[in-house]
């Protein structure tokens, strides 16, 4: 029998804090180097996770799903879950929330399957046939009305084609595309706690900077901070033509909307991470030393909710 390499998971999975990125992209590296470049049997030990937030393990998911479906080989891969009785946090977070279904799904019959199942984790390479079923299966739990629906919708649509048209242009990724199409990974879900619908989206192609500046690399943090600016505004588009460009509003237009009460949009590629909150007229932009390849988006949006004649 095969020896496998064991990478153990850091005890919390999340990009979100400066505190925990470092340590849980290094995680993520590390599976990615073993089973894409040295190509050796792996175990993923997420046995003592105590959290893992959605991008963290948004992340997890596309990395490992990359690479089973890139080799065509679900073997490569082999974890150790929380203990319900021993790791009651961990076990809410990696099984409970079907991250850990979405691991072990490594043939495109089986993500055929997440969809169908309405799981929180999903993964597709056809944006124009995908979107209808994430809409639905979100209106279907959130309940907005024909306005909010809209300005969510026409948001995801943009992100899912936005990977299709942008993501993987680059023959660096030919055979990836061959391979799995131009894929994406998504989680989206509905809180009844808060209220709230969130959807994250991410693909691991080119990245926002070398996809708007056609392949150039950085020359300083504060130029790719620049670029992200540039690209989340009305007009500005990779193409250089007027009638483009227009995509970016559409990711942007849920944010200040008279339709939601308290809406996030948080944007991580490269090294660049941008958030524009209802809170603010302008959005933020921060520059991580951590590199995230490809890009990330997420929404939290809660609606205005109409009151009842009752």
């Amino acid at each position: 029998m095969a020896t496998r390499t064991v990478i153990r998971a850091p005890e919390e999975l999340c990009i979100y804090s400066n505190l925990t990125r470092t340590e849980t992209l290094n995680f993520l590296n590390k599976i990615d180097s073993k089973l894409l470049i040295l190509q050796e049997l792996i175990i993923v030990d997420l046995s003592s996770v105590k959290l893992a937030t959605a991008a963290a393990s948004l992340l997890l998911f596309a990395v490992i799903n990359r690479a089973q479906l890139l080799l065509e080989d679900t073997n490569i891969v082999r974890f150790r879950l929380p203990n319900k009785t021993v790791n009651s946090e961990g076990h809410r977070y990696i099984v409970k929330t079907g991250l850990s279904r979405a691991l072990q799904s490594g043939t495109i019959s089986k993500l055929e399957e997440l969809k169908n199942d309405e799981q929180y984790f999903q993964s597709s390479a056809e944006p124009n046939i995908h979107l209808f079923s994430t809409i639905e299966m979100l209106q279907s739990k959130a309940n907005l009305n024909d306005e909010q629906l809209l300005l969510l919708s026409s948001g995801i649509s943009e992100a899912m084609l936005n990977v299709s048209h942008h993501a993987y242009e680059h023959t660096d990724f030919a055979s990836h595309v061959k391979t799995i199409g131009k894929r994406w990974w998504q989680c989206a879900w509905f809180d009844h706690l808060t209220d709230s619908t969130v959807f994250i989206i991410y693909d691991l192609g080119v990245g926002i900077f070398k996809s708007f500046t056609n392949f150039q690399k950085p020359t300083s943090p504060i130029y790719e901070l620049e670029v992200m600016r540039t690209a989340f505004t009305l007009g500005k588009t990779r193409f250089g033509t007027p009638e483009r460009g227009k995509g970016s509003e559409d990711i942007k237009a849920p944010i200040h909307s008279m339709y939601a009460k308290r809406e996030r949009l948080l944007v991580y590629s490269g090294r660049a991470e941008y958030t524009f909150t209802s809170d603010s007229e302008v959005a933020q932009t921060d520059y991580n030393p951590e590199f995230i390849p490809g890009t990330l988006v997420q929404w939290e949006l809660s609606p205005i909710r109409e009151k009842s004649d009752d």
